[in-house]
């Protein structure tokens, strides 16, 4: 199984994305574009593993988000790694409570290297992928550089396998672990 740990978006978030992917396309930006369906922010990539880890994977995703509270974060804008002009992949900026998304990510981190998982060590960078591959060629994306495209509140952290299904990546949420609210988990 290939699974990733991240944040799933809510479904007006997600139409948002969608729209700005239009909108992309219309200013004359080619590419392959993710899916409504699997926009995400990523926190930690597992890459293949065995089915009998998830109960692992449960177990620490519970402990984590036992310790957080809903948090705000922010859509918008466009960036680009390596960068815009030279883009292997394209995506939309998060910003907002930055502080406790880098803490959970963090966490997380720390709680599955705990259990022996090997992860990639390098610097977390959130954001919402949105094309691979993406040709830009003389487009002028400064109008919609900063575009705010929608704010949303945080309140688990989901496990997610991706599969190949018919040459396209299709994700899955198998576990979400909900952070407390009022004093009380869910």
């Amino acid at each position: 199984m290939r699974l990733f740990v991240g944040v799933d978006l809510p479904a007006d978030i997600k139409h948002t994305l969608l729209i700005f992917q239009s909108e992309l396309k219309h200013f004359g930006v080619d590419g392959f574009w993710k899916s409504v369906d699997n926009f995400h922010i990523t926190l930690e990539f597992l890459g293949e593993l065995d089915f009998d880890k998830i109960s692992v994977f449960k177990e620490i995703l519970t402990k984590v988000a036992s310790n957080y509270k809903p948090f705000g974060l922010i859509i918008a804008g466009l960036g680009a790694f390596p960068s815009l002009k030279q883009p292997h992949t394209l995506w939309t900026t998060v910003s907002g409570n930055l502080s406790e998304l880098n803490r959970l990510r963090q966490d997380l981190h720390y709680q599955l290297k705990s259990k022996g998982f090997k992860l990639d060590e390098r610097q977390f960078k959130p954001h919402i992928t949105l094309a691979s591959r993406p040709k830009l060629g003389k487009v002028d994306l400064s109008v919609v550089q900063t575009k705010i495209l929608g704010e949303f509140m945080v309140a688990e952290v989901v496990l997610f396998e991706s599969r190949a299904i018919s040459g396209k990546r299709v994700y899955t949420d198998i576990y979400r672990a909900g952070f407390e609210i009022a004093g009380e988990c869910r």
